[in-house]
């Protein structure tokens, strides 16, 4: 009798085209640990057999559910409202969680890689594979000749939800990544670059995952999301790639140089060298390498939207009080100007400082004129446009050209 309903439980009787609630599957996992591959193996002949899917959507809605009535705790900031918005609609998984979505993804990889060596694909084909996306998987499987077209298309469907399901995995650990990023900011590389790094290194934590060591996968996760970030460090924060261990030491300075500060002082290398254990010498020679690359296109703020580079002189280029050609400016400027309304003329004039005041801000001109800074750039742009007619640019491109 008992054996009996070992067996019942074992291979469960599924309707054809079943829709499998995960709380079912969770039901028909539950067997010793030694024996949990065999079930699988059983499980996947049952679902083949039924056709049989799992109700993934249905769990997605829930877990939305259970957090928007439960409410969860804040992450760690990254500064990014929106993506900690974001992140807070997804629901943290626990250490019961943890094991059960790692025990349901170890069932359909199994399921998978039975069917698809039913279709001759290599074992380590189907390995390899089954890290990839679903339409790489969905690729491999059409280019089989001997599969049912019946199966083929269960086959995709489950391709589809392996793929579903991994994300779910992920979406639960997205916190993991986020404490870890936090940790280093403002080294070379954008938090965002760092969390998107981590996150794809939560797929490679999934794949060697083993709940059978007991082990939370929250614990296993944060050391694949710590190299990840640390290896976006080294690569990616300098243009000049800079030796790990040099890095390493850098960091270790960083921290000596904090713990000084949180002491009311600035600590001297001598007091670093004796912190961290390393010569002065070379104290002084790693801090030397402490320089980044900027793009000349980086942003200096500022309401005009200036890039650094903007605001590099170009030494090759002749000061334009020494390039302007003989002649009345002033008066040419005049005479292009004269038929401009005389607001606009009189904000062309206080804008660039055309008769020798100093050039004044779109806000100060809004101020005096009792306009918006906005209504003040739109007439300058207006007057600036009538001026830039070919006869009015042609007496003016005389003195710059």
């Amino acid at each position: 009798m008992v054996l009996a309903k070992i067996l019942r439980r074992s291979l469960p009787k599924l309707r054809p085209q079943q829709l499998v609630a995960l709380v079912e599957l969770d039901e028909f996992l539950d067997v010793d640990t030694d024996a949990f591959g065999s079930n699988i193996k059983k499980l996947a002949k049952v679902f083949a057999k039924a056709q049989a899917t799992l109700d993934l959507e249905s769990f997605r809605q829930q877990r939305t559910e259970a957090v928007k009535l439960s409410g969860m705790p804040d992450v760690p900031d990254i500064r990014d409202a929106l993506y900690s918005a974001d992140l807070k609609r997804m629901p943290q998984m626990d250490r019961e969680e943890e094991f059960r979505m790692a025990r349901r993804h170890e069932f359909l990889h199994g399921l998978l890689s039975w069917t698809m060596s039913r279709y001759g694909i290599e074992k380590a084909t189907i390995a390899d594979l089954l890290k990839q996306p679903a339409n790489r998987i969905k690729t491999a499987i059409m280019s089989q000749a001997n599969v049912k077209e019946l199966d083929r298309l269960w086959v995709l469907k489950m391709v589809l939800q392996f793929e579903e399901l991994r994300n779910l995995y992920v979406e639960g650990a997205l916190y993991i990544v986020l404490s870890t990023v936090n940790r280093y900011r403002n080294l070379g590389v954008d938090a965002q670059d760092l969390v998107q790094e981590g996150n794809a290194s939560l797929f490679q934590a999934i794949d060697g995952f083993d709940w059978r060591r007991e082990v939370r996968f929250r614990t296993y996760g944060q050391y694949w999301v710590h190299q990840a970030v640390l290896k976006m460090l080294y690569n990616s924060s300098r243009t000049v790639r800079v030796p790990i261990w040099v890095q390493k030491i850098l960091g270790k300075i960083r921290r000596a140089q904090e713990a000084g500060r949180r002491e009311g002082r600035e600590p001297s290398h001598a007091e670093i060298a004796t912190r961290i254990g390393v010569s002065e010498s070379k104290i002084a020679w790693v801090l030397a390498t402490r320089r980044y690359a900027v793009s000349l296109d980086a942003s200096v703020g500022g309401e005009d939207g200036a890039t650094l580079g903007q605001l590099l002189p170009d030494e090759d280029q002749v000061p334009v009080h020494e390039a302007i050609p003989a002649g009345d400016l002033r008066e040419v400027l005049d005479d292009v100007m004269a038929d401009l309304p005389q607001r606009e003329r009189r904000i062309l004039s206080r804008r660039f400082g055309l008769h020798g005041g100093e050039p004044e801000t779109l806000g100060e001109i809004a101020d005096d004129l009792g306009i918006t800074a906005e209504r003040v750039r739109q007439l300058q742009n207006a007057a600036l446009g009538r001026i830039k007619r070919p006869g009015k640019l042609s007496r003016l491109r005389a003195f710059v050209d």
